[in-house]
């Protein structure tokens, strides 16, 4: 912070006196405007954070996109955790993957096509529609599963994304084709995928969604009710 000339020395001290007071009132109604629940970070690990980034606490989902129970804990969970606890700027919530097939990897690639700020809406749309696509992932005859494993990785995921009907998904949220396979092909974004994975298995995660709070894994908690009770058991 830059000062003018000052002539008088007290009115220097009164002025350097004021100056902590008056950034710290500042910073209070800065944070009391700012609405956490559309601010979107990446971590260190790639992951994907909402909320504020200082928050006191960082809550730590790892996910999966073709386990139900992750699924179900984005539905239910998306709102109160946003309005009830984001919101308040104490706590911040980052999604990671933690990737368990090829279907999982695909879905994950394009959830993080277009940037940060369009990740959440990503997600959300891929855990809403789960019920749907997946059952067609399982549907789908083995002869035509069997080619998901065959060319590079990135002509894996092609099949994948048009045999699980990703591309209508995503295209739907008004992105081109063009731009989907642009994502798809964007091997720093594998790299961090495969690297959260690796992370969350160095945690001893044996299933999703699970939850690290402060670093540290929570036992024993993979749904919202349980975590919920967690999180507001936590100093503001």
């Amino acid at each position: 912070m830059k000062y003018g000339a000052v002539v008088f020395a007290s009115a220097a001290a009164a002025a350097f006196l004021a100056a902590p007071l008056a950034h710290q009132a500042s910073a209070q109604s800065s944070t009391a405007q700012t609405d956490w629940t559309k601010r979107v970070t990446v971590s260190e690990k790639g992951g994907h954070i909402l909320g504020n980034p200082l928050a006191r606490h960082q809550l730590v989902e790892y996910v999966s996109y073709t386990c139900n129970h992750c699924a179900n804990f984005e539905v239910t969970s998306h709102t109160p955790l946003k309005t009830v606890f984001v919101a308040e700027g104490h706590i911040n919530t980052e999604v990671r993957n933690y990737v368990r097939d090829p279907v999982d990897l695909t879905a994950a690639m394009l959830a993080r096509c277009g940037g940060r700020d369009k990740f959440f809406g990503n997600h959300k749309a891929f855990m809403a529609g789960q019920s749907i696509w997946l059952k067609r992932v399982v549907e789908t005859p083995a002869e035509v599963q069997k080619t998901w494993y065959e060319g590079s990785s990135v002509e894996r995921m092609k099949k994948i994304a048009k045999d699980a009907q990703f591309y209508a998904l995503m295209e739907n949220r008004g992105y081109t084709r063009a731009q989907l396979n642009t994502c798809l092909a964007d091997e720093t974004a594998q790299q961090a995928i495969v690297g959260m994975t690796k992370y969350g298995q160095s945690l001893k995660i044996t299933g999703t969604p699970s939850f690290t709070l402060g670093g540290k894994l929570i036992d024993k908690v993979h749904s919202w009710p349980s975590l919920k009770t967690v999180l507001a058991g936590l100093d503001r």
